[in-house]
């Protein structure tokens, strides 16, 4: 049997698929986040709630990450062994709460930027809802694990007197909410882009993208297998097929962190690869604008309309869906700094409406434009 020793701690074979796909995904996500960071304060400048959340969902996988080498150290991947049975469950017990902090956090971070999305107050107040619902849950399963014991200590040392929760149905039930609200992050956005004045082609763009947490959901799944298999197998196995477990579990929250990560990088792309093949285009090619009136009380109308797939995260901190010129167009207002609305609003969950605005800004004159 081949052994490896990282910084004289000795890995089985049982553990190599483990400590690469650990390393490897941790280190993957830590650069994205890295890269959505830099993105939003400084091609952007102005870097949201939601970052910070994802940011903080990936200090919790760093953390994870270290609490399974101490896992892996006294004895993860072996047989049962009595004289360092303390330190295996103590390295156990840092790591679920961490991985469920992490869960909590990145959900989180969804939530607020559906919120900044889909700014109707009819679907702000169901992402509210879901917001809180999704912090209820976070502190159940962050508290949960750490005093699911009375006192804490035995949760780690069987010898210590005291009274513990069944861990197996705590487990059982924290992956199932886990589950429930990875679901609930792809209906709630796919239920409001549905209901878009979209051509059927743009619709079906925009769910697609939505649709990317399903392969975090399908990961979760495969997660709570192998922790089926981990608490029905015997005693003395489970550091084995515990193996199993921690490796699904770093799937879970750095692939979800990527995925998440990945559509708020589009303004990088654009000024920094897009713009070398393409120097002197317009990143939102297709927009044109006009000026109404004159003097200070002059505004500035536009209509944006771009590629068929293109997410993008707008200045003054608004991700913006835009949509062929052809098809559709949205003309809309840009005050006296610059800052643009958002595209998404009331008025494209009904038939498209443009206004035009007089110099003054009073008495708008509306019509309505069937998509």
């Amino acid at each position: 049997m081949a052994v490896w020793y990282i910084g004289g701690m000795e890995v089985v074979e049982r553990n190599h698929a483990l400590v690469v796909n650990s390393f490897f995904w941790t280190i993957l996500a830590f650069i994205i986040v890295v890269l959505r960071l830099f993105t939003r304060g400084y091609v952007i400048k102005r870097i949201g709630p939601d970052d910070w959340l994802m940011a903080g969902a990936m200090v919790a996988s760093i953390g994870f990450l270290i609490a399974e080498m101490y896992q892996i150290k006294w004895g993860l991947g072996k047989p049962v062994n009595p004289a360092t049975l303390i330190q295996f469950l103590a390295a156990l017990y840092a790591t679920i709460p961490l991985y469920n902090l992490s869960q909590t956090l990145y959900k989180l971070s969804v939530a607020t930027q559906l919120y900044r999305l889909f700014n109707t107050p009819k679907n702000q107040l169901k992402i509210k809802i879901m917001f809180a619902w999704i912090l209820l849950c976070g502190m159940y399963t962050v508290l949960g694990c750490l005093f699911y014991c009375s006192p804490v200590k035995k949760a780690w040392d069987v010898f210590v007197p005291g009274t513990c929760m069944d861990r197996d149905v705590l487990h059982y039930t924290i992956s199932a909410l886990n589950i429930l609200n990875d679901l609930l992050l792809i209906a709630v956005p796919l239920y409001f882009v549905l209901k878009l004045q979209i051509p059927k082609k743009q619709r079906l763009v925009l769910a697609s993208i939505f649709s990317c947490g399903a392969f975090v959901t399908i990961v979760s799944i495969i997660r709570l297998k192998a922790l089926h298999e981990n608490v029905t197998g015997p005693e003395v196995d489970q550091p084995i097929t515990g193996v199993n477990i921690a490796l699904w579990s770093h799937l879970d929250i750095n692939v979800a962190i990527i995925f998440l990560s990945l559509p708020a990088l589009q303004a990088l792309i654009t000024r920094y690869i897009l713009k070398k093949h393409y120097s002197g285009s317009d990143s939102h090619s297709g927009a044109t604008g006009a000026v109404t009136g004159s003097g200070p009380g002059s505004r500035v109308l536009r209509s944006h309309a771009t590629r068929n797939d293109d997410l993008d995260y707008e200045a003054g901190d608004r991700m913006a869906i835009h949509v062929q010129q052809s098809i559709e167009m949205k003309s809309y207002a840009i005050d006296d700094t610059g800052s643009e609305k958002d595209l998404i609003d009331k008025q494209n969950f009904g038939p498209t409406n443009y206004t035009t605005i007089s110099a003054g800004g009073n008495n708008p004159k509306s019509n309505q434009s069937p998509v």
